[in-house]
């Protein structure tokens, strides 16, 4: 057998090199028929970030951020090692002590192993770091099989502090050649070097708005009204995930010749999608989904603004933008199953406050401004950036005898109810992976949320009223008008900067 000497930790960006102490070998299998089983020679598993060339973000940037110590962390890191031509199991490793020896050029940490003997071979590796669990199958189809039935469950997971699962692109470590390297001058074999790229399973999301307040004007920068945001909830997280990364390339939600076995690895530039558990789940027509068999939490479809569990905004320090962190599992849809019933999103909570003279009264039939809070009604009707205390005054604003309900939509009139906090308004973001730039034509991963993706969201600015209440309907196209500036990152991790405009 190879020894296996060092492991790098990477696209979390960590170069782990895990050195140290080893637990060896807790299921154990030699391969039927293979004439090189008792020809071992030592291996040094490398963990290293991979910067790709590909110019399609969707999985890789050049722009990598460290992020947090714990994010970075690596306990313990387990390879399995699979024979390629029969995908029989041959050995798994466990190792436990690492030890940190230096960073790269690019900050990132190396580790390092002791070796370890592996049997010369043609091998399918796949690693798993940061998790105690120990799949013993005798074959890799039913290994693949087992081990995505370890999952987070919870949806939004804010405890890392004991390392955040992490797992190689297995396709980067199939048909692994190890064979004895002995050295001409000397018996003694040579160490063979198999490099392996870590990636996190959870994506990151990070909130912050630049200012508490924001206020909005009219076309000749008039102020009629000050949005301020008070709260935020996430909504369709998912609770399932594939251990190591599923892609395929589609062009309609048929199932394609897809199977657990084969389909890993980098996304294509042309119809390349990252698959989900869920998937094949999110049908074009989504107009009957209502999450029966709760994939989701916080499913969009059930929300209630009067029992939502905001988690609060902190204030900006300094001018310095407060981000709260979540991380979450990666979340995908075929282009055209994009909708609001699928695709995670982030409802923001605000309170409006109409500014003075922007609020009309109709009185003896003539419309005047009402500068008086004290007066102002439960419900506020608006227009072209005013804003008015009847449906009668709306009506004598627009021009119209009177108006019904399904004319407040034709004229683009919003009516806001008042609460305790004062008049309510809502508005929504869908994340976005990639940007098509096309407003009205859905892209290809462009509203999605993928494994190792670092989405860093402020809201740098708001530019109009939101929802006065939210319209759920599952099957609406997420893409669409909104109202927020975001400015997003994403970043091995894959840093996304989102730039939102509400």
């Amino acid at each position: 057998m190879i020894p296996i000497k060092r492991i790098t930790s990477a696209m979390l960006i960590i170069t782990a090199t895990l050195c140290g102490c080893s637990q060896h070998d807790e299921f154990v299998e030699d391969i039927d028929n293979n004439p090189n089983n008792l020809n071992e020679v030592p291996i040094v598993f490398q963990l290293e970030p991979n910067y790709s060339s590909s110019t399609r973000s969707v999985d890789d940037s050049f722009d990598p951020r460290m992020g947090k110590p714990e994010e970075q962390q690596v306990n313990n890191v387990r390879i399995y090692l699979f024979d390629a031509p029969t995908g029989l199991f041959v050995k798994s490793v466990f190792f436990t002590k690492l030890t940190d020896l230096a960073t790269d050029g690019f900050g990132n940490r190396i580790f390092e192993t002791e070796s370890v003997l592996v049997p010369q071979g043609t091998y399918n590796i796949f690693v798993t770091a940061n998790t105690t669990r120990v799949i013993n199958k005798k074959k890799q189809a039913e290994f693949l099989a087992d081990i995505d039935s370890l999952t987070y469950v919870r949806g939004q997971i804010e405890d890392i502090s004991g390392g955040i699962l992490m797992t190689n692109r297995a396709i980067e470590n199939a048909n692994t050649v190890i064979q004895n390297n002995t050295n001409t001058s000397t018996t003694t074999p040579t160490e063979n070097v198999v490099h392996i790229t870590l990636e996190r399973v959870l994506a990151r999301l990070d909130i912050a708005k630049a200012y508490d307040s924001f206020q909005l004007t009219n076309e000749n920068s008039q102020l009629y009204a000050t949005v301020t945001l008070d709260g935020h909830y996430l909504v369709n997280l998912p609770k399932y995930y594939y251990t190591y990364r599923h892609t395929s390339v589609l062009t309609s939600l048929d199932v394609p010749a897809w199977n657990l076995n084969n389909n890993f690895g980098t996304v294509n530039d042309v119809n390349g999608y990252v698959i989900d558990p869920y998937f094949f789940n999110k049908t074009i027509d989504a107009t009957t989904f209502n999450n029966s068999d709760k994939y989701y939490v916080n499913f969009f479809g059930d929300y209630n603004k009067e029992a939502v569990p905001w988690s609060m905004f902190l204030p900006a320090s300094g001018g310095v933008p407060q981000f709260k962190t979540v991380y979450c599992l990666e979340n995908c849809a075929l282009a055209p199953a994009q909708k609001m019933g699928y695709t995670t999103g982030v409802i923001f909570r605000a309170i409006l406050q109409p500014a003075m003279n922007s609020v009309y009264q109709l009185k003896n039939g003539v419309l005047s401004p009402l500068n008086d809070p004290a007066q102002y009604p439960e419900v506020l009707y608006y227009c072209n950036y005013k804003f008015y205390n009847s449906a009668e005054a709306l009506a004598a604003g627009i021009g119209v005898t009177s108006l019904t309900g399904a004319d407040l939509s034709a004229y683009q009139a919003k009516k806001f109810e008042k609460t305790d906090d004062g008049y309510r308004c809502y508005y929504t973001y869908w994340i976005r992976h990639l940007d098509n730039f096309k407003p009205s034509e859905m892209g290809v991963m462009e509203f999605a949320i993928v494994r190792n993706n670092w989405y860093q969201m402020l809201i740098s600015n708001i530019t109009g009223l939101g929802y006065s209440d939210l319209p759920i309907n599952t099957d609406t196209p997420v893409e669409g008008e909104t109202y927020l500036k975001v400015v997003i990152n994403v970043k091995p991790w894959v840093f996304r900067d989102i730039n939102v405009v509400l």
